[in-house]
C-alpha cells in the first residue's frame, strides 16, 4: 500500500510542479484558465494526499484564487 501511495502522491506532485512551471501569460485566456484549474485540483490532490482524514475531521484549503472546504461525515452505526 505504501509503494502505491508514494507512486501517487509524487506523480501528483511532479504534474503540479510542470503546470507551476507554465508560462500564463503566453496563453489564451481559455488556456490559461486550464492551467489555472489544473493546478488547483493538483494542489487539493496533494493536500488531501498530506492529512489524515478521520471521521468527523474538516479541512480548509486557502489558495490564491478560492478555497476549498473537506468535512469527513462521522461513520453512522448501523442498527443492530
Amino acid at each position: 500500500m505504501e509503494e502505491l501511495y508514494d507512486q501517487i502522491y509524487q506523480s501528483v506532485y511532479n504534474h503540479l510542479k510542470s503546470v507551476e512551471k507554465i508560462n500564463k501569460e503566453e496563453l489564451t485566456e481559455v488556456d490559461a484558465e486550464k492551467v489555472e484549474r489544473m493546478e488547483m485540483a493538483l494542489q487539493a490532490s496533494k493536500d488531501i494526499l498530506e492529512n489524515m482524514l478521520i471521521p468527523g475531521k474538516k479541512l480548509n484549503f486557502i489558495y490564491e484564487k478560492g478555497s476549498l472546504h473537506l468535512e469527513i461525515f462521522a461513520e453512522e452505526k448501523e442498527d443492530e
